[in-house]
């Protein structure tokens, strides 16, 4: 027997309670283990566990703290590795050694007086060690820690029972574990009794959302039973994703699926926990795991709620914290383990896009804890539900609504719906919240405090819109000029709406929501676009009487992949509006044009944009029909065409006496009456401005107007206050922009010239000016400017045509298939053309009155004699070279019509337009 003195010779051994132990019992009670003697030395106590096969291996391994110091964690990790591949480390204990534990306890903390229901070694505690066993491998699992919680939990169900049945009147055994104190609640009995889950069922709407929990509760009653016949469960995720618009309940049904776990036994405490991103992100590397972590750990037992949960996307447009947010991400998807026996559940929100893109650009492993497939949709309310909500809403505020209150607050939010990012439920606290303060302002002023009774005014003042829509497209389009048949087509569409909503039918199945608007420019397109935006604001379609005007510019894309998203979100930006796309034959042009046109097409057929905002197309008639060709599906969503023409020279004359008068108003000028010869003047004037290339109808008028107005104001007297308008002034404006239109058409100073001369000998015809006297402190004359057109009186003939005109004129037909743009290139050609011969006839007779005068010219005179026969003589060189490629093309028979042909930039095109030969060919 060995003898405690032995040891005490080794002084540099500290001695303690259990080497004083171990002592005693070899020297008084015939203890004996060498390996427990070398771990009283401080060596060989990997030997003495692996002697009770605690570990299973004997490598030993010997560090320093200054080398673990030097070499840093990666060479401790791999050191660790080395043990484990010599059999180091510890592993997990299986079930029936957790069962083994989980009695040891049991009898340890009720001395071996706890029965159990089923035996010690019967079905129900095999259940439980199977339940603790789910958690093996995983890691942070606690094996016998996790038995001691699993323990803790079945005592908590106990005592709840205990306490129920005496307040019941029962006198329970305080020392018998039951089934139900054991597994929990049988589900399907556990759901009768939740006011959870009553609560989630009674809410209006989420008829998608009670589905999936009632399937989900399904799956936990099947998995129930078969956990007591002892085979495998069914796999389910306590984590969800919730996808839904704002106000649809997703927080609130979070907290009530939160709570309906814990009733059935999956979460021990069932407290939310709402955060948000930022508050996973951290501002310094290694900051947001640090953060996240620490959320996971304090929501053990809990719900996490996520909420805009898609703000975590890396890839998000316009962040610049990408590290940051993948780091998130990341430590979710290592501390989230969607694994059966989870205590604890984690809910992500967002929209389904925005969550759907970010489930593909993140880590694999999130999309497989949160599969998209088991996901709750949140459905938007319909516009009854939204009446439930809002008559208990009404009620739970302790306030009243006439029936036709509830109408016009139903129309209210049936208008908001066509908004992006519609409220639902929201969008009713919203309503109410402006209701209740227009009906205290009434009451205020009515000077009474009594009434908590909202009317329809309250809900909207202009509740009776709708009633006065014909009423208001007159007044819409009262004074502007040419836009008769508009006006009547819009007046026939409130007239289908009215009739439809009679017989309780939705509109919106019979009226237009596409449209193509065909028509040269400054006809009334865009304005005609504004209109119909409050026209159909006050039919009840549009949240808003605002017109988005674009162009194939904001839609196409700088790169490949961006055209779509751009187009999409320009229609989403006109949600609830008028979305104007000028210019449209532009999305025929180009790949990416093209891309725009289909993701056009594709959208307008969606639920997301269908009949929730106005697309007009604006264009030229024969660029829109092409247009239409570009994709078959085009017709078919655009079927509905409101057609636009060039005003008459007597419309844009009536355009300007209207400006014209609306600017001499502003500043309190009396309004001028104008004779019908001035009148016929100006009509001449406007005929002549109509036929000039890219005449812009209304616009140009406009323009001349203001052009007007403006050398009126030049000419103000400060001192007398008196202004003159006089007809030279109006005339000289007229015939400038008529001389600035022709001079951009011939481009030749000699046609400037001429222009001018004609315009100065229309004022100097003989007939006297007219001289208004305005005074600028006159009261207004409500007498417009109402030009006369003469009816009997005919405008003086064109010129006679030249020498060389003395041929039958011909009448040039225009090809198929000749877009509007090559056509009025080619008139242009053709107007040039004929201009710069007409120039070079006079020049010949100029030429010819010189030389009958040379006499008697100055040098001056003989110069320009000189200067016009060289002009004379390279002209006819010219012709000669013209009239010998007029004969070659007539040769090569490419224009089976045998038209002239006419010389443009690069080649020469044909009179019809439809064929042509290049300088290179010729």
């Amino acid at each position: 027997m060995s003898q405690p003195t032995q040891r005490l010779q080794n002084s540099w051994i500290i001695t303690s309670p259990s080497w004083e132990e171990w002592q005693y019992q070899k020297a008084y009670e015939g203890g004996s283990n060498v390996n427990l003697d070398n771990m009283m030395e401080a060596a060989g106590l990997e030997a003495f566990l692996i002697s009770l096969r605690i570990l299973p291996g004997s490598r030993f391994e010997e560090v320093t703290a200054a080398r673990l110091a030097t070499e840093g964690v990666k060479w401790f990790e791999t050191l660790i590795e080395k043990v484990c591949r010599k059999g180091g480390g510890f592993q997990d204990y299986e079930n029936a050694e957790l069962l083994h534990i989980f009695k040891l306890q049991l009898r340890t903390l009720f001395g071996g007086r706890m029965n159990v229901e089923g035996g010690p070694n019967g079905l129900y505690c095999r259940v439980v060690a199977r339940r603790i066993g789910y958690g093996r491998g995983r890691e942070g699992f606690g094996n016998a820690r996790a038995v001691e919680i699993a323990l803790s939990r079945i005592r908590d169900r106990q005592a709840q029972r205990l306490m129920l049945l005496r307040r019941q009147g029962g006198q329970p055994d305080d020392m018998m574990l039951t089934q139900s104190d054991l597994l929990g609640p049988e589900p399907i009995g556990a759901l009768a009794d939740s006011a959870a889950w009553k609560k989630l069922d009674s809410m209006t709407g989420l008829d998608a959302v009670k589905q999936s929990v009632k399937a989900f509760l399904e799956t936990t009653q099947y998995n129930y039973h078969r956990e007591l016949e002892e085979k495998p469960i069914l796999e389910f995720n306590l984590n969800k994703v919730f996808l839904g618009s704002p106000g649809t309940g997703k927080t609130t049904v979070a907290k009530l699926y939160g709570q309906i776990l814990v009733d059935i036994g999956f979460l021990s405490d069932g407290e939310v926990v709402v955060k948000n991103p930022s508050d996973f992100i951290g501002d310094v590397i290694g900051a947001s795991e640090k953060l996240t972590k620490g959320i996971i750990a304090s929501t053990v037992g809990k719900v996490l709620v996520i909420d805009e949960a898609y703000a975590l996307n890396p890839k998000a447009s316009g962040s610049n914290t990408g590290s940051f947010k993948t780091a998130v991400i990341d430590t979710i998807v290592a501390e989230v383990q969607s694994m059966p026996g989870d205590d604890r559940c984690v809910i992500l929100i967002g929209y389904k896009d925005q969550m759907e893109d970010m489930l593909q650009c993140v880590n694999p492993g999130l999309s497989r804890r949160f599969p998209l497939g088991d996901a709750f949709d949140f459905e938007d309310f319909t516009i009854q539900q939204l009446e439930e909500i809002l008559l208990a809403k009404l009620v739970q505020q302790g306030y009243n609504a006439t029936d036709q209150a509830i109408k016009v607050a139903l129309e209210v939010l049936d208008r908001t719906r066509n908004r992006p990012n519609f409220g639902n439920a929201g969008e009713v606290d919203i309503l109410l919240n402006s209701a209740k303060l227009r009906h205290q302002q009434r009451m205020s002023k009515n000077k009474t405090t009594k009434g908590s009774l909202l009317e329809a005014v309250d809900m909207d003042p202009e509740f009776d819109r709708g009633q006065q829509a014909t009423t208001n497209t007159r007044q819409l389009f009262e004074g502007l000029v040419g836009c008769d048949e508009s006006a009547a087509k819009f007046a026939g569409y409130q007239r289908i709406t009215a009739n439809v909503k009679a017989r309780g039918l939705d509109p919106r199945d019979y009226i237009p929501f596409n449209m193509l608007f065909r028509g040269p420019p400054g006809t009334g397109k865009t304005t005609t676009a504004r209109k119909m935006g409050q026209i159909y604001y006050d039919m009840g379609f549009l949240a808003k009487a605002e017109v988005i005007e674009a162009s194939a510019t904001d839609m196409v894309g700088e790169y490949i992949g961006q055209t779509g998203p751009k187009t999409k979100k320009l229609l989403e930006r006109a949600l609830g509006r008028v979305l104007l796309i000028d210019e449209a034959y532009r999305l025929g042009e180009g790949r990416f044009a093209q891309e725009a046109l289909d993701e056009l097409v594709d959208c307008l057929t969606k639920p997301q944009f269908e009949r929730r905002l106005i697309v007009i197309l604006a264009g030229y008639d024969k660029d829109i029909n092409r247009l239409m060709l570009q994709n078959p599906g085009l017709t078919s969503r655009f079927p509905d065409t409101l057609n636009f023409r060039d005003f008459t020279p007597s419309e844009c004359l009536e355009l300007f006496g209207n400006e014209i008068q609306d600017l001499l108003q502003r500043v309190n000028i009396e309004v001028p009456s104008v004779s019908s010869r001035d009148s016929a003047r100006l009509l001449k004037r406007f005929e002549q401005l109509s036929g000039t290339a890219n005449w812009a109808n209304a616009r140009d008028v406009k323009f001349l107007a203001n052009s007007v107005f403006r050398q009126l104001m030049q000419g103000e007297d400060s001192s007398s206050g008196q202004l003159s308008l006089t007809m030279p002034l109006i005339s000289h404006v007229v015939d400038n922009m008529l001389a600035e239109r022709v001079g951009r058409m011939t481009n030749t100073s000699k046609q400037d010239k001429k222009i001018s001369d004609e315009s100065q000998e229309a004022m100097d015809s003989g007939d006297p000016p007219i001289i208004f006297n305005c005074n600028t402190t006159s009261t207004n004359n409500p007498k417009a400017i109402k030009p006369v057109i003469p009816q009997t009186e005919k405008l003086p003939p064109p010129p006679p045509s030249n020498e060389l005109s003395k041929s039958p004129p011909r009448h040039d037909t225009r090809d198929l298939g000749v877009s509007d743009y090559t056509w009025a290139n080619l008139s242009h050609s053709k107007t040039q053309a004929a201009l710069a011969e007409k120039a070079h006839q006079a020049n010949l007779a100029e030429l010819a009155r010189l030389e009958e005068q040379k006499s008697r010219l100055a040098q001056k005179e003989r110069e320009k004699l000189e200067r016009l026969s060289k002009e004379c003589e390279e002209r006819n060189k010219e012709n000669q070279k013209e009239e010998a490629v007029q004969r070659k093309l007539r040769d090569l028979g490419r224009c089976s019509q045998g038209f002239r042909w006419t010389k443009q930039s690069h080649g020469y095109r044909c009179a019809g337009g439809g064929h042509w030969v290049s300088n290179a060919d010729l």
